[in-house]
């Protein structure tokens, strides 16, 4: 008897033949796959275990990147006759330096496209997945077994040391077994052993600038991804300086920012100048040299460096139609700048910046409700900067009105969270009863959760309010870890204000050693050693910078009036808040709005015009004040292309009555749809009734090429859905080459996005 696995595997298998059969009497195919629909074989692979070359690079990005100006100028010759190849490879590198592991894979994959064979390209390879170690081996292993006679001995060096840490070797097998589980020593040997590959490289080619580079890069980044001490930091620096002298334009500056920051960060400053005009068109130079300026509380300062990040994102989002959610560190970096803003008592900016990103398009990608999307992340900042200034009146009239800040649908976790910022807030004001009925709801939704993920997080917040119930009520005897979403000064300034005398100063404290010169902490700070009559830190913490700080603070917040009786006592003018003065500034460019727009602009969806199988032409414009929902499809007899439509169906009602119109785009030639749409067999009443919408030929897919929807290293269309709104903006995609079968939750995001914008 078969059983239920067996049957799965079966049809899996008979799925992949029968497209294989297709793609051969169709003369359809992939670059590496004989495939009309590659989506029956993604979904029997694991994408970060993947078991071939092959399947690894449908994981991979399928944009060419283009050859791009301002991320970082780079030689690294290797032994190819390809100027292409040389060229692509060299910004790989840079790419590599600059940490955009994304991009850099996406030129070492165009490389691949001139020297399908060099060992050298599937080492840059290697290195752009690290952080993705079940496709790196299999680069490296690639890269290991390409070795031949034309190989430079440096090369060799590289690719062997590459080869060394991913546990593969040239002679052995081409197939894989799984990874062995390291111990905590052989994983600290693995890393020194690299470390002394590089050293190997460097003393072999002394004058080798690059080789220098990556032994400093990896120096750094070992400490913080493997917490491997730095037993020199003089002697990491010598070495980057020598990199500096030789080279002043090579991308690797940023590497003594993170040499110095923690340790000394005063000397971080000087490279924090310089990095990011080395390599101006990658977000993070600016992100790092950012984080420089707050490592030495200069957090105003910090800003327009991260702002400035941001608009090249921005820019890069617009070139790309790409949805922000698939932008690499853009979550990050808006977090970065979000939570800078309102630590300095910036809050009306704060949350304007919060309401932009809850305003994108959500990622609706399995487990994205526990990731740092923009959407989350969004929300919680937007409390958290409330929370954080102690306003919590104005966070309840918000939670209660504002319509971004609204649970959407019916999802536990984020309903339970939503009660959790009433109750927080209510907790805030000393109103523990109000406070009480809304937890009760948190636990009646916490029995309907979806995922054992949600139910942790749900149990971390009804724990988080056990303990302020706790406070209030004169129960609590320990401090303990602040409630979720609630800022370490505040729930300081709470221990203090409920009688656990000491414990607030004491958080507070370490809030400001950690994270020094943010403004509310030094300005709880400062209000709480006055009070408990701590006069001489209160005064140190409220020095020059402190003052000029509170210049840009938001006049509505209570903590400047709070402060009054310090600033008094300081001999300070009446004033003193309001008195402006001098503050170095960052090296940002004089006209930023080159770079980029500063907000996140909707782009325009690209026109067509394509026919149906009548012959009509239909064109964008002639759906103009409909949203629409483009599909795109494989050809019109693709069993998992039609699968997709047959889970839209379901919901096609549903659509219509939101003012959605379906559109559907198709690798089949006009001649073809005609063949199958024309007859009068019960097999073409059937194909009507799976294709009720306007179907559109785009046999040459120069349609699927306009919206991405197109892998250029496979050389074949994908699968894509599009949400354009009535003024013809691209609201929502998605573009894999799996299938998008979630037509519930994309009707309950383009209520949304279609009501925001």
């Amino acid at each position: 008897m078969t059983t239920l696995g067996h049957q799965t595997r079966l049809t899996a298998f008979l799925l992949l033949f029968w497209g294989f059969a297709i793609g051969i009497l169709q003369g359809q195919g992939y670059r590496n796959f004989n495939l009309t629909c590659l989506a029956p074989l993604l979904e029997q692979v694991d994408s970060e275990a993947p078991a071939t070359l092959e399947v690894a690079f449908l994981r991979g990005p399928t944009r060419a990147p283009g050859l791009r100006e301002g991320v970082g100028t780079i030689d690294f010759p290797i032994s190819t006759i390809s100027p292409e190849a040389q060229k692509f490879f060299n910004q790989g590198v840079a790419l590599l330096f600059g940490l955009d592991s994304a991009a850099a894979e996406r030129s070492f994959r165009e490389a691949l496209i001139s020297e399908p064979d060099h060992p050298m390209v599937f080492w840059g390879l290697a290195m752009a997945n690290e952080q993705r170690p079940g496709r790196a081996r299999l680069f490296a292993n690639r890269a290991a077994k390409r070795i031949n006679n034309e190989t430079s001995e440096q090369e060799k060096l590289w690719i062997q040391s590459a080869a060394r840490f991913f546990g593969v070797r040239p002679n052995g097998p081409d197939k894989l077994p799984p990874p062995p589980t390291l111990s905590a020593e052989e994983s600290i040997e693995r890393v020194r052993r690299r470390i002394q590959d590089l050293e190997e490289i460097v003393l072999q080619w002394p004058k080798d600038i690059n080789a220098k580079a990556f032994l400093l890069r990896q120096l750094t980044l070992d400490k913080y991804r493997s917490g491997t001490p730095i037993t020199s930091h003089v002697a990491v620096n010598t070495l980057a300086q020598t990199i500096a002298e030789a080279d002043p334009n090579h991308p690797s500056r940023h590497y003594q920012i993170f040499l110095w920051m923690e340790e000394r960060p005063e000397i971080a400053l000087a490279p924090a100048e310089v990095s990011p005009t080395l390599a101006p068109a990658i977000p993070n130079s600016w992100r790092y040299s950012a984080e420089a300026w707050k490592a030495n509380g200069l957090n105003n300062n910090a800003i327009p460096l991260l702002k400035t990040s941001l608009r090249i994102s921005h820019s890069q989002l617009q070139e790309s139609l790409l949805m922000p959610s698939k932008l690499e560190g853009l979550s990050s970096n808006y977090t970065s700048l979000v939570e800078t803003l309102a630590s300095m008592g910036r809050i009306d900016e704060a949350v304007q910046w919060a309401r932009r990103m809850i305003s994108m398009p959500r990622s609706l990608a399995p487990g994205s409700e526990f990731q740092p999307t923009l959407y989350a992340q969004g929300k919680k900042l937007w409390v958290e900067a409330r929370l954080g200034a102690g306003m919590a009146e104005v966070l309840l009239e918000e939670l209660e009105s504002e319509p971004l800040l609204q649970p959407a649908g019916t999802d536990s976790l984020e309903n339970s969270r939503w009660l959790y910022w009433n109750a927080a807030a209510l907790c805030l004001l000393d109103r523990p009863k109000e406070a009480l009925e809304k937890q009760r709801r948190i636990e009646a939704w916490s029995n309907r959760v979806e995922s054992a993920a949600a139910s942790d997080l749900i149990s971390k917040l009804l724990n988080g309010l056990d303990a302020w119930q706790e406070l209030l009520g004169g129960d609590l005897v320990k401090a303990g870890e602040p409630p979720p979403f609630l800022p370490s000064w505040i729930w300081a300034r709470e221990l203090e204000k409920h009688g656990i005398s000491g414990a607030g100063l004491e958080l507070v404290s370490e809030v400001m050693e950690e994270l020094p010169g943010q403004w509310l902490p030094t300005a709880t700070f400062c209000e709480l050693s006055f009070a408990a009559g701590e006069v001489v830190p209160a005064m140190a913490a409220f020095n020059r910078q402190f003052r000029t700080d509170t210049f840009s603070v938001d006049s509505s917040l209570p903590h400047i009036e709070r402060l009054n009786a310090l600033a008094q006592h300081m001999q300070l003018p009446p004033a003193w808040s309001n008195i402006p003065r001098a503050n170095s500034k960052p090296n940002i460019p004089a006209d930023p709005d080159s770079l980029g727009p500063l907000h996140w602009e909707i782009p325009e969806a690209p026109d067509f015009s394509l026919s149906d199988y009548t012959g009509n032409e239909h064109s964008l414009a002639s759906f103009q004040g409909d949203a629409i929902l483009l599909q795109f499809v494989l050809g019109v007899t693709c069993p998992f292309c039609t699968r997709q439509l047959d889970e839209f169906r379901k919901y096609e009602g549903a659509y219509e009555a939101a003012g959605i119109k379906t559109v559907i785009i198709t690798t089949d030639s006009v001649e073809s749809l005609a063949k199958l749409f024309s007859s009068s067999t019960l097999d073409t009443q059937r194909l009507k009734a799976k294709f009720p919408y306007p179907v559109l030929a785009d046999p040459d897919q120069d349609l699927f090429r306009s919206y991405r929807v197109y892998d250029d290293f496979e050389d074949g269309g994908m699968h894509g859905t599009f949400l354009i709104g009535p003024n013809g903006r691209l609201l929502w995609s998605h573009v894999s080459h799996s299938t998008f079968e979630k037509p519930r939750l994309l009707l309950d995001e383009a209520n949304r996005l279609l009501k925001a914008h």
